[in-house]
């Protein structure tokens, strides 16, 4: 499963017989990645003739997780950062905190990077891109104020455990069941609630 550092994909395919792992989004890691390097030329502290080294520091860094060594990724990026610990207003730049945002990104979802670039060789998913702007698009559709035949946000949520058990080929009379009664128990609950 292709997903962000988000937590809800665990509680999503909990008990789920397909998904067998979580591999962070490359996407996310690459708009980390690209915020640091942004960075770097709006920084006040940083000489112009260095901003090329630190830029070609972080485009390093950035091959080594294309290439599944996010450990070796992570030590290269706090080095960069304690180098420009010594210049002077370093911590209250934009850059100060997008690097350290980059490496605790990465050190915290170690175990969910993979090789990148042999995934994309082989013809394999490395983003969840496709997928999210299929679903933005056909849910905003449906979500939208003036729509005549809008949905609500409890037959959205439905409507997207009944497709995931589909796709996993996991829908029997049993979890259509189970659906419709925890779909009545948040219904009657929250109808309570709102009396």
């Amino acid at each position: 499963m292709i997903s962000d550092d988000a937590g809800e994909f665990g509680k999503a395919v909990d008990g789920s017989q397909l998904a067998r792992g979580r591999i962070l989004d490359w996407f996310h890691i690459a708009m980390k990645f690209k915020t640091a390097k942004n960075s770097v030329f709006g920084s006040q502290t940083v000489e112009p003739h260095e901003r090329i080294a630190i830029e070609t520091e972080i485009d390093h860094a950035k091959w080594l997780v294309w290439h599944g060594k996010g450990r070796q990724s992570v030590s290269r990026v706090r080095a960069l950062d304690a180098t420009l610990l010594a210049k002077e207003g370093y911590e209250y730049s934009r850059l100060y905190w997008n690097l350290r945002r980059l490496y605790f990104y990465i050190e915290n979802n170690a175990g969910t990077l993979v090789n990148y670039g042999m995934r994309y060789r082989k013809g394999l998913p490395i983003s969840s891109s496709i997928a999210e702007s299929a679903v933005n698009l056909v849910v905003s559709h449906r979500m939208a104020q003036k729509q005549q035949m809008r949905w609500t946000d409890e037959g959205v949520h439905c409507l997207a455990q009944v497709r995931v058990a589909v796709l996993n080929d996991e829908l029997s009379v049993e979890k259509l069941a189970e659906l419709t009664m925890t779909s009545a128990i948040a219904n009657s609950t929250s109808a309570r609630r709102a009396a």
